[in-house]
């Protein structure tokens, strides 16, 4: 009877205040990584782990798998407090850190608002979870029993999907979190180790007195957050991170941008076959050797930017109209989290051993495609003069290097090499720089017309007099 009463109050707790226990009795610490030592072990058993190893990476749950960052790109510059939580953590990877307290007094409070507003029994949501607690433990990596067990990974799992849903579909969410705790929770949801199996917010969900279904209302949150176009999409996504990646790219076949007249070349791109290719930005070994360096180059050779009709990412184009070019490219707001979710999307993406990590690497070559087209600040500044980049930052050279650090160690998947290749075709045709330079420099205004259309005149009427001036004329 003890037993059965202490698990009944077991969501109460949580929601005043208790922390999930540990077997060990540690809180506060990040659980250990699992180390194998290869000289304790015997050779068939390190022969046996290699047999194994595609096996083991490729077993699929009953959910799909929340991989932790790539440690390539963690060890990369200042990466690592791209990937970390500062006020809320989700799930078990940065559980416990001292300096969230704050946010899990945070994710009581949302918590106690959803449970009020949904009409739902907290007991009955627990057991719920309780029942498919394996499923859970098998989303996260090295989640041991040791580490957390299963009471306390349910209760964590309660208390971080009741505030999700709060934040994300609560109407009314400013009357319990001040402005300054929404604006710092809200880039912490879309880190890679900061997900929730989306299995679990239904689990949630599916009980509530409230507006849906999940998917439908957290596809809201992330459109209005990130100011994006509706797409059609409808397949179920593995977390709130991967809902933002799929908002972003847009579906697999966008339309074409333009249809370029009967004299007209172009080249779209939609997705990518996954191919890699040298990461070093000038002069990359590709189809055809790339040598323009950013934007101002193309400029100077007759390629002018337009921006895309839609926002998806996926939505890169070229028209090649003789002498002249047009690059077509989607609008993209800049702001101070840009950077953390285009970095974790890439370690999404980079993720091998995930299995419903996204193999089009549409994101890794959106921001390799912005990387070779983004030298300084001037070439963000011809941008945002076409209404392609909106720059909440206030500096162009911050932006320059945003994109300049994300992209100096990635390399480039080639998703958009037809549009790349189409460039370099009309970049090297040296006819095109010449009469690009030359309406630039003579019909770039009324006034360098009109004194380019006086020249000739003067030329005209030189020419004139001179040969009337001739002896028998």
């Amino acid at each position: 009877m003890e037993e059965q009463q202490e698990r009944r109050n077991v969501g109460e707790r949580e929601l005043e205040g208790g922390q999930p226990s540990r077997n060990n009795g540690q809180t506060g610490l990040e659980p250990e990584e699992h180390r194998i030592n290869i000289v304790e072990i015997s050779h068939r058993d390190w022969i046996e782990s290699l047999r194994t190893a595609e096996e083991s990476t490729q077993s699929q749950s009953q959910w799909p798998r929340i991989p932790k960052v790539p440690q390539m790109l963690r060890g990369t510059q200042d990466f690592k407090k791209f990937y970390e939580p500062r006020l809320i953590s989700i799930g078990p990877y940065h559980h416990g850190k001292p300096d969230l307290h704050e946010g899990e007094m945070i994710k009581r409070l949302c918590a106690k608002k959803f449970l009020a507003d949904s009409n739902q029994d907290i007991e009955a949501l627990y057991t719920k979870i309780e029942s498919n607690i394996e499923a859970v433990r098998t989303c996260y990596d090295n989640i041991q029993p040791n580490e957390y067990d299963d009471e306390a990974l349910a209760r964590m799992m309660l208390l971080d999907g009741c505030f999700l849903l709060e934040f994300v579909c609560g109407k009314d969410r400013k009357k319990v979190l001040r402005s300054h705790q929404i604006n710092f929770a809200e880039p912490d949801l879309f880190l890679l180790e900061n997900q929730l199996p989306f299995g679990v917010l239904k689990l949630i969900f599916e009980g509530a007195n409230l507006e849906g279904p999940v998917k439908k209302e957290m596809k809201k949150f992330v459109i209005r957050t990130m100011e994006l176009e509706e797409d059609e999409e409808d397949e179920e996504p593995s977390h709130l991170l991967a809902l933002l990646r799929s908002a972003l790219v847009g579906k697999s076949e966008p339309k074409q941008e333009r249809q370029p007249d009967k004299k007209g070349k172009s080249s779209s791109s939609s997705g990518g076959d996954g191919r890699f290719c040298c990461p070093r930005k000038k002069g990359k070994q590709r189809g055809i050797r790339q040598s323009f360096r950013n934007i101002k180059e193309l400029k100077a050779a007759g390629i002018h930017l337009r921006k895309s009709r839609t926002s998806f990412l996926r939505d890169i184009s070229f028209n090649s109209y003789y002498f002249r070019g047009y690059l077509n490219l989607p609008p993209i707001i800049v702001d101070d989290s840009t950077k953390s979710r285009f970095l974790n999307i890439v370690a999404y993406e980079m993720c091998p051993d995930a299995p419903d990590a996204p193999d089009d690497y549409a994101v890794t070559s959106y921001i390799c495609f912005l990387y070779d087209l983004i030298d300084h600040a001037d070439d963000v500044k011809e941008l945002r003069s076409k209404h392609i980049l909106h720059n909440l930052l206030g500096s162009d050279d911050d932006v320059a290097q945003i994109f300049n650090e994300i992209g100096n160690d990635l390399v480039d998947p080639d998703a958009y090499e037809d549009v790349k290749d189409c460039i370099q075709k009309h970049y090297k045709k040296r006819v095109n720089t010449w009469i690009a330079q030359a309406l630039h420099n003579y019909f770039r205004s009324p006034w360098t017309v009109m004194a380019f259309i006086a020249a000739l005149l003067i030329l005209f009427l030189t020419g004139v007099q001179t040969y009337y001036a001739l002896p028998g004329n």
